[in-house]
């Protein structure tokens, strides 16, 4: 660390426009935040971490993201005043409403935190909600969260349908987000049209922010192969490939693209980014809904790619050793089953741990599209 490194200068060089590296910012901001906490300055620390918050994606630190809001909420109900839910006065985006949007997500992507603790988690986001005068969409789309993740449908199209109703507001989300995530819970209650039809709008309007249209057209590849729209499910793919290729925060993404190759025949395409990108499961910024979901994933991709001979071909394991892909169906498997099971017992069901046991057992459905693998 430079002698000349202070909270200040840190700060400026993390906010700054120029060009640079996820990781590189994130270890800016990070030094930034041991400095804060060496000289007792809390609402300099509060400063720090509540920027870390909104950059915790891009530098794939979902688990830190957690600690971080949860340490800012704490702050911001033990004082408002003092640490504002908008404490920097020129990035009026950097907002513990907005941050509060995540949390149910990430509260539930944690096995260990119990739906009351998310339900509770709920009410200090409508308490710092009212306390501002805000609208009440941030807290339908958390509610909506809430209800997906617990695989309550009746509930969610409920909320869905309170979220069209009510007024846009600032906390909304963006146009591209919230046609992505309806498109998401509309596959989710099997409205596959509905769905297309948001994936379309998304797309012909040219509605864009930091995650979109790239993350929901990856999403969207077997629908549009579904729909016999196979030229434009290539098209996406060649589209938002490579905007997706590079973080580990993409994992399921990138998992979209293998399996679109598998069931497009294009096999060898497949073997390419499974190799590619495998490593990615190793990444512990992935919270642990994530790694289960990326692993359930992995297991059907492994085991389409032993179906069509390639089992033997060696991979990096999950812990970096040496094993085939046969093999490691069986080895993320046993993985992913006790984290499944840690999420149902929370939940009250046995939907993931018989969806890991399931997965890879029945071969993909086969749509005939050569892709040039």
């Amino acid at each position: 660390m430079s002698e000349t490194e202070t909270v200040e200068s840190l700060a400026r060089r993390f906010d700054s426009p120029a060009p640079m590296p996820p990781r590189e910012r994130w270890e800016i901001g990070k030094r930034a935040e041991r400095l804060a906490e060496e000289r007792g300055d809390k609402r300099a620390l509060y400063e720090i971490r509540m920027r870390l918050v909104g950059f915790a994606f891009q530098a794939a630190e979902a688990t830190e993201q957690l600690t971080l809001f949860l340490w800012c909420a704490h702050m911001h109900d033990s004082d408002p005043s003092r640490y504002p839910v908008r404490p920097l006065e020129t990035q009026p985006d950097v907002d513990l409403l907005w941050w509060y949007k995540w949390l149910t997500v990430m509260l539930l992507s944690y096995p260990q935190y119990s739906l009351s603790q998310v339900r509770s988690a709920l009410d200090m986001m409508r308490a710092a909600y009212q306390r501002e005068g805000a609208g009440e969409a941030g807290i339908l789309w958390a509610e909506l969260s809430f209800a997906l993740e617990t695989g309550n449908v009746d509930e969610a199209r409920e909320v869905l349908t309170r979220i069209k109703a009510c007024p846009p507001d600032e906390y909304s989300n963006c146009d591209a987000c919230a046609r992505a995530q309806e498109a998401t819970i509309l596959w989710q209650i099997d409205e596959p049209e509905a769905a297309l039809r948001l994936v379309d709008e998304i797309l012909d309007r040219g509605y864009e922010c930091a995650e979109e249209p790239q993350s929901i057209a990856s999403e969207a590849l077997f629908a549009f192969a579904r729909a016999g729209r196979l030229p434009e499910a290539a098209a996406l793919a060649e589209f938002s490939y490579p905007l997706i290729m590079s973080s580990p925060m993409h994992l399921s993404h990138q998992i979209d693209h293998m399996l679109f190759l598998l069931a497009t025949g294009n096999v060898r395409m497949a073997a390419m980014l499974f190799v590619r990108h495998l490593p990615n499961v190793r990444h512990e910024g992935l919270a642990p809904s994530m790694y289960l979901a990326a692993l359930k994933q992995l297991i059907v991709v492994a085991s389409e790619l032993t179906r069509a001979g390639y089992g033997a071909m060696t991979i990096e394991g999950l812990n970096g050793e040496d094993t085939t892909v046969e093999k490691f169906i069986e080895a993320a498997r046993s993985t992913a089953l006790p984290l499944a099971e840690a999420f149902d017992k929370r939940d009250g069901t046995n939907d993931r741990a018989v969806s890991v046991t399931e997965a890879g057992r029945t071969p993909l459905e086969r749509f005939s599209f050569e892709l040039g693998g």
